[in-house]
């Protein structure tokens, strides 16, 4: 889940258009470890993850990680 949020922020996708996209583009469900596009997250799975992490206060700290983690690898 945390990668599809990755993937939505990378691009700018809204939740309708990060689930197209996640079943239309095979490099996505590989960055997503997905074999199986009947597996894809939809729309309302993603908006409620992303408000679970809100409501919890870990959206921005999560991202902070990711951050840290990507320049850490270069």
């Amino acid at each position: 889940m945390i990668r599809l949020l990755v993937i939505q922020q990378l691009f700018n996708l809204s939740d309708p258009q990060l689930e197209f996209q996640v079943l239309d583009r095979a490099s996505f469900q590989r960055f997503l470890g997905i074999r199986d596009s009947g597996k894809v997250p939809d729309r309302n799975t993603v908006w409620a993850f992303r408000e679970r992490l809100a409501q919890a206060s870990l959206d921005a700290s999560l991202f902070d990680e990711v951050n840290r983690q990507l320049q850490a690898e270069g």
